[in-house]
């Protein structure tokens, strides 16, 4: 029974790929044209596609003197527009560059005048200095005798100690530097019009309080009196003559502050050589 079973199941094997051969090629046939069916199909739809680009390629070509026309026109019109609106500005810039130019060398001419004038102070400053030491030099070197106005009228009352209404003696030993003859013409000298100076600079000539060294109080002082040393000590030296536009002083003298005068000094015996008084305020 086994061999007969067997048997029928050999048969039925060997007879399947008889039949099932004839159905398997017809699926293949059927493929194969489908394919080819397909084929054709996208082939025509590319060449519609290539038409229809060709169609529209000639329909640009076609429009386009007509197109770049237009552009031109426009392009034109725009350019015609920028340059009415530029026109003005780039003469406004135009100017603008030109004033900048005229305020830049105004600025520069300026500066070069205030360096100038500067320079022209310096100088001038340097000259009046120079002046200075020149008539200073002249008023040490004079050889005009004194004037009236050193010899007092009043006998002058000498005292070893001080006391109110006297002058120390003579010093005896002999002075190193030599004699000044001094010249009171400077007032004649419109640079040292310390007048008018004091008229515009009052501040300068308020000096406040004096302190009087002896407690004697005020008393008019003359050409040729002699002072006591503690009234031409140096904290009464104005030590800047031309600030209050006076001569320079002559090697051995001083300007000196007495109450609101003005005087120059022999440091050496304590003459009065010049007096100006009312000068400080």
């Amino acid at each position: 029974m086994r061999k007969i079973l067997i048997s029928m199941l050999l048969a039925s094997a060997a007879a399947g790929p008889a039949f099932a051969a004839p159905r398997d090629w017809s699926d293949r046939q059927q493929t194969q044209e489908g394919r080819q069916s397909q084929r054709e199909e996208r082939q025509s739809a590319r060449e519609d596609q290539q038409s229809a680009r060709e169609e529209r390629q000639s329909a640009r070509d076609d429009r386009q003197p007509a197109r770049e026309q237009r552009v031109q026109v426009r392009e034109q019109r725009v350019n015609d527009v920028a340059a009415q609106a530029r026109g003005p500005a780039q003469v406004d810039v135009r100017q603008q560059a030109v004033e900048r130019n005229v305020v830049r060398e105004q600025r520069r001419d300026a500066r070069q005048d205030a360096r100038t004038e500067r320079v022209v102070q310096h100088q001038q400053v340097i000259d009046d200095r120079q002046q200075d030491m020149r008539e200073t030099r002249q008023l040490r070197q004079s050889a005009r005798p004194t004037p009236n106005v050193m010899h007092t009228r009043n006998p002058l009352i000498v005292s070893d100690t001080p006391q109110r209404g006297t002058q120390p003696p003579l010093r005896a030993e002999r002075r190193r530097s030599p004699d000044v003859h001094w010249n009171t013409s400077w007032r004649n000298n419109h640079r040292y019009d310390w007048h008018n100076h004091r008229r515009h600079h009052r501040s300068l000539f308020h000096l406040g309080l004096y302190y009087d060294p002896y407690g004697w109080g005020y008393q008019p002082f003359s050409i040729g009196w002699r002072l006591w040393p503690s009234y031409y000590s140096n904290r009464y030296w104005i030590n800047d003559p031309w600030m209050y536009r006076l001569p320079y002083a002559p090697m051995g003298y001083v300007w000196v502050r007495y109450w609101n005068d003005a005087m120059l000094v022999d440091t050496w015996t304590g003459t009065v050589v010049d007096v100006i008084p009312g000068f400080f305020w």
